[in-house]
């Protein structure tokens, strides 16, 4: 197959990519999402039609190399090999054009485009000619029909009923006794367990008719197959808007009576990839596969920056094939673009027998995702189910012949590798920063992960093998209590119904929870998630899950109770912070640990004498590093809320901060320890001059450390932006204080700007910055542009209040007036004059600790 350097060397049809691309550009946001879809549909439409023409290029390329091996005939030679060696790519190439240019097409028809007829009758064409490349025995197929006439009703209902479903679901309220909540989260157990079997069942007899129809439109295959589902679906735990990740497998008698180069075995092998293809077609006219699920080389390439940056807002994600995307195909094609570093490919249409040998872990590591894992656990979806029950066995067989030490050794790996991404403790920071987090990585995946780690340690592999399935099993060989059983149990009906939840509501897969109204939430994001399942379920499934790790490795998987200490954590962690005050209140008998969240609880919710006097008293005992800068961070930040000095303290952060390696200040907690050391010099030192220097190092140290960040790793990205915007905003306080106002200006605009790109939900942090920016405004006597920003400010608090704002609220709006009044002098001199209070105000406005 031809890579991209072969294309982009004078190849019209790349060129004219190319084109299309830079077009779509130019519809776009720098996020690379749309502005203008009317538009970006008929871009492109004209792109499906590129690779139409591209697959119909390569497929005259086929045609041509096989004429010249007729025409050379079957004698040895350099030329014949050459050829032959390079057929497999360029039918590749066909089969991923035809598909890229279905996606592309149903992409433009979902943006309700003002000509969706001509694109369905160029949709139309691309079927009629893949049924023709197919060589099928039924081409007057109609692929639109019978996805509208069959398969969306299908899907129709299976949504329906889960949403249903969804509805009987009660919250477990906050006061019942222990008994009644017992009983009631064993009846959530049953009711999730029986709903995600009922979806299974359901998504399964999809697939399972859009495989049938396949089958009876390509003709009988050339040996006995069947699909097999992988993934959430072999985990019963799938949702009506989740990818089908699936694998053909072959009868073994294929390769006993063919060796595997003989055009009987290709032949056979061509039969299934066009199965694929056409099953590809079928589940595109959805229109629920996002553009870079298909990883369209100008839109979508990660290999090539510039190439990468098309973001699909406007497609629902729903149901679709794996994406196509170098670290996924998990589908029957598979991965088969090579790239400079990892020049491979591995196809999913394998005879049971080679499909087993990608257990091994030599091809686990070659495809950058866990293949061998995943095929442990899979499901029968159609064809013959005696393929799937030696496929099955011979998994089983393949496992338990490994030593249990290379077993171990690769579970502890892929756990060292899950603990990084999907780790509660880690997870639940980032609730703290009120920004977007990924519902599956910290309420789904935080549970689901570890117990499937627990049943591999366990020797637990059956399939199809749900959380649910391991717990049974884990109980049977008395690992586990029956009281731990049933937690694990309840935390796994938590993570579904949340996922579940999310996904119905929005009516796509999307993971990522940035719109702060899910469930009439406020601007915090966890009542979202309370709302969704209620608050005693949230907070049982975060002491849970937050444990399951430590659970592993010590290997004692019965749950200890520590109910006081992990619930205080969690309540911090989620950022109710007055549920931490109220359960310190009535026990004060925790551990030290526990006190230093409390030393934070009591400062955000502006107990600051006593979050000062507690901090304090910690301070007093040994403590370790962290939790040492964790409460000096609180207490200076309570002494900055009260304009307190305290010498010793600040004196002791300094200290603590210098005596860090460059390494050590790359961590989250320095950095608010840094943050609250300039703070405390700026706001009660009232030393303008060296919070500056301070600000502006640590400014430099975060552009430092950025460079390294890994251009995949979001999370860190975003909160490096949010740090880097709010120390920009503490530079612009400083500069203000010095009276260089229009150096202020600069730097709040460069924080708004970085604010704008992470779509950043710390509410307080941007009034901040747009209450200080009015200022400076005010200060260099441009009125309009200080109301504006008041104004917008004010409009911010309608729809995102905050505790901060409403203290200010008044001040604010006098100072609108004020700015209002200057703007006109006849009712600036009635203002002035008869009201002393607006008077003082007008005359100190410009000075920012008056406005607060």
């Amino acid at each position: 197959m031809l890579n991209m350097a072969d294309e982009s060397n004078g190849c019209y049809l790349w060129n004219k990519e190319l084109s299309l691309a830079k077009d779509l550009r130019k519809c776009c946001d720098k996020k690379g999402k749309e502005n203008d879809t009317k538009e970006s549909a008929k871009i492109l439409h004209q792109l499906g039609l590129v690779y139409k023409e591209r697959s119909e290029e390569f497929q005259w390329r086929f045609t041509f190399a096989m004429a010249v091996l007729t025409l050379i005939g079957n004698s040895p030679s350099r030329i014949i090999d050459l050829i032959r060696n390079a057929l497999p790519d360029i039918l590749t190439s066909i089969r991923f054009s035809l598909i890229r240019s279905a996606a592309l097409m149903n992409a433009a028809i979902v943006r309700n485009s003002s000509n969706v007829g001509e694109i369905k009758n160029d949709l139309d064409k691309l079927h009629r000619y893949v049924l023709k490349l197919a060589k099928v025995q039924h081409d007057h197929f109609d692929v639109d029909a019978y996805v509208n006439e069959v398969v969306r009703e299908k899907i129709k209902w299976m949504r329906e009923e889960t949403k249903l479903a969804l509805d009987k679901l009660n919250h477990i309220p906050d006061d019942v006794s222990p008994e009644r909540a017992h009983e009631l989260e064993m009846d959530k157990i049953n009711r999730v367990k029986t709903l995600q079997d009922n979806i299974a069942t359901k998504y399964t007899d999809i697939m399972k008719s859009v495989s049938d129809k396949c089958i009876q439109i390509l003709g009988k295959p050339p040996c006995r197959c069947c699909v097999a589902g992988m993934g959430s679906l072999a985990r019963k735990e799938i949702t009506p808007y989740s990818d089908f990740e699936h694998v053909i497998l072959l009868d073994d008698e294929l390769l006993q009576n063919h060796d595997e180069n003989s055009d009987q075995y290709q032949s056979a092998l061509e039969y299934f990839r066009w199965f694929s293809v056409l099953f590809h077609m079928i589940i595109l006219r959805l229109g629920e596969t996002i553009i870079p699920a298909v990883s369209v080389p100008s839109l979508n390439n990660n290999q090539i920056k510039e190439h990468n940056w098309f973001y699909d807002a406007h497609t629902p994600r729903g149901i679709s094939f794996d994406g196509m995307v170098l670290h996924a195909c998990k589908f029957p094609l598979g991965r088969q673009e090579k790239t400079k570093n990892k020049p491979w490919t591995a196809e999913l249409i394998k005879p049971v027998t080679k499909m087993v040998e990608y257990l091994d872990a030599d091809v686990d590591l070659k495809n950058g995702y866990h293949l061998g894992d995943i095929l442990t656990k899979t499901s029968f979806v159609s064809g013959f189910k005696s393929i799937y029950d030696k496929f099955s066995q011979q998994v089983t067989d393949q496992i338990q012949s490994s030593s249990m030490l290379r077993q171990y050794q690769l579970i502890l790996k892929q756990l060292e590798e899950d603990l990084n991404n999907f780790n509660v403790s880690k997870c639940l920071i980032s609730l703290n920063y009120r920004k977007p987090f990924n519902i599956k990585r910290v309420v789904y995946r935080s549970s689901t992960l570890f117990i499937a780690a627990i049943g591999r340690l366990n020797s637990i592999y059956q399939s199809p093998c749900s959380s649910y399935d391991i717990i049974d099993k884990l109980t049977e060989k008395q690992k586990i209590n029956s009281e731990t059983a049933h937690k694990l149990a309840y935390s796994i009906s938590i993570a579904c119904e949340v996922r579940l939840k999310i996904y119905c509501l929005k009516k796509k897969q999307d993971d990522i929870s940035q719109n702060p109204l899910y469930f009439n939430s406020t601007h915090n994001y966890i009542p979202g998630l309370v709302a969704a399942v209620g608050e005693k379920s949230i907070i049982d499934y975060f002491k849970v899950t937050r444990i399951l790790p430590t659970m592993i490795f010590r290997d004692n998987y019965n749950l200890r109770e520590r109910d006081t200490v992990r619930k205080i954590t969690i309540l911090f962690r989620m950022g109710m912070f007055e549920k931490v005050v109220e359960e310190w209140n009535d026990n004060k008998d925790v551990s030290i640990v526990c006190k230093v969240f409390v030393v934070g609880a009591l400062k955000f919710t502006s107990r600051h004498d006593d979050a000062i006097s507690l901090g304090k008293s910690l301070l007093i005992r040994p403590l370790s590093e962290d939790a040492t800068i964790h409460v000096l961070c609180y207490v200076t930040n309570s002494l900055v809320a009260l304009s307190r000095r305290d010498d010793g303290v600040c004196k002791r952060l300094k200290n603590i901060l210098d005596s860090l390696s460059p390494n050590d200040l790359n961590d989250i907690d320095r950095w608010h320890g840094k943050e609250a050391y300039g703070r405390y010099l700026l706001f009660v030192e009232n030393d303008h001059e060296k919070a500056l220097g301070v600000f502006i190092k640590f400014h430099g140290s975060l552009l430092k450390r950025m460079k390294t960040i890994d251009g995949d790793d979001t999370e860190k990205e975003i909160g490096l932006k949010y740090f880097l915007s709010r120390n920009l905003l503490q530079i612009a306080f400083c500069l203000h204080f010095n009276g260089n106002n229009k150096q202020a200006i600069k730097k709040l605009k460069e924080a708004s700007k970085i604010f704008n790109q992470i779509e950043s939900f710390n509410v307080e942090s941007i009034q901040e910055a747009k209450l200080l920016l009015g200022v400076c405004y005010y200060a260099e006597k441009l009125y309009r542009k200080t109301i504006k920003v008041f104004e917008r400010a004010l409009l911010l608090h309608i729809r995102c209040p905050c505790k901060q704002m409403e203290q200010k609220l008044p001040k604010v709006i006098m100072a609108v007036e004020c700015c209002k009044a200057k703007l006109n002098e006849q009712d600036a001199l009635l203002l002035f004059s008869t009201n002393a209070e607006y008077r003082q105000f007008a005359a100190n406005l410009c000075h920012f600790r008056n406005l607060f």
